[in-house]
């Protein structure tokens, strides 16, 4: 057994596979998948002939295995605080899909469950983990705190844009199920404006929209009733007005980040195929005046994050999306 013990992954939709490869990447060999569909379990572990997966026999299976150390929840959102409870309960550090859950005041009260308990708990805030994001982190600098960076001077707003089509899941666009462009896609951008910028004095959702009433998926035709579309402005502490776009109508996903700065710019993106680049009105921070294309390696950002969610298991690292970080995005949803 290593160090860390099993890892069990709960729910084997499109996640999981990609959860199962990031724990495999950090040396993880006893990986247990569950779901409440035993055969999509029994399906997944089939996928790794070596026996490094293999499939519970029940969701409760992996909660009273004492063998397993952490779970990865990759379930729909409704179903992640019940998960968390007996995570805790059954002692299991947990790093959980975004977002985490559905109010601010249950945000609070899973973050001081874990911190009671002693217990690692995460946040699949993906995007932090991308070369391009981590660049800009650094670029920024203290902005966080002071709303000025190092190499842009005072930043004084940023766009973050995110959008794609989603059509692979039905829950994903069913507002019951906690589907929507809000829960999927921009809390990512939230997050991640939080980790540049700070905690929000403000925040409003300036459009909701739902355009596509019908999709076609998995060959068959399904009604939706959640958000696809939606537009949100938020102003840091640190005085950065904030744009942020997310939807499930781009036909090609897309993805990127804009900051401007009375010193210059940066322009961001996780898609290799977009441009990445700093540009300076006067050198500064180590960066020449002018445009300077910043030499972005693509990664897997799943292997990244998991691979730190072991090490935090072993007591061997800190995470960079706590738990505690998720109550600020639902207290700023929450509040519209």
């Amino acid at each position: 057994m290593a160090e860390h013990g099993k890892i069990a992954v709960i729910g084997c939709g499109k996640q999981a596979p990609k959860h199962i490869s990031g724990l495999t990447a950090a040396g993880v060999r006893e990986i247990v998948v569950a779901d409440v569909d035993p055969a999509r379990a029994t399906a997944l572990a089939a996928n790794h002939p070596d026996g490094t997966v293999v499939a519970a026999q029940g969701v409760d299976a992996v909660f009273d295995d004492p063998d397993v150390a952490a779970v990865s929840i990759c379930t729909p959102t409704p179903s992640h605080a019940p998960l968390i409870r007996k995570a805790v309960a059954a002692g299991k550090h947990y790093l959980c899909e975004k977002p985490l859950c559905e109010t601010a005041a249950e945000a609070e009260e899973l973050a001081a469950l874990t911190k009671r308990a002693g217990l690692v708990g995460m946040v699949g805030y993906i995007y932090r983990y991308a070369p391009a994001f981590e660049a800009a982190k650094a670029i920024l600098g203290d902005a966080d705190e002071t709303g000025v960076s190092p190499v842009l001077g005072r930043i004084t707003n940023a766009w973050f844009r995110i959008g794609g089509r989603g059509s692979h899941m039905a829950w994903k666009h069913r507002k019951e199920t906690g589907g929507g462009a809000i829960n999927e896609m921009l809390v990512h951008m939230i997050d991640l404006a939080g980790w540049f910028f700070g905690p929000a004095d403000a925040f409003r959702l300036d459009a909701v929209r739902h355009y596509l009433k019908t999709r076609e998926i998995a060959g068959e035709t399904v009604e939706t009733d959640a958000e696809d579309w939606v537009l949100a402005s938020m102003r840091s502490r640190a005085g950065v007005d904030i744009l942020l776009q997310a939807d499930f109508i781009t036909p090609a996903f897309t993805q990127y980040v804009e900051i401007q700065g009375e010193n210059g710019s940066f322009m961001g993106s996780i898609q290799s195929d977009f441009p990445c680049f700093v540009f300076c009105v006067k050198e500064a921070g180590g960066y020449k005046a002018g445009k300077t294309a910043l030499d972005i390696k693509p990664t897997n950002m799943f292997e990244a994050q998991m691979g730190e969610f072991v090490k935090a298991v072993a007591g061997k690292a800190e995470s960079r999306s706590p738990v505690e970080n998720s109550g600020q995005i639902l207290r700023l949803l929450n509040s519209n």
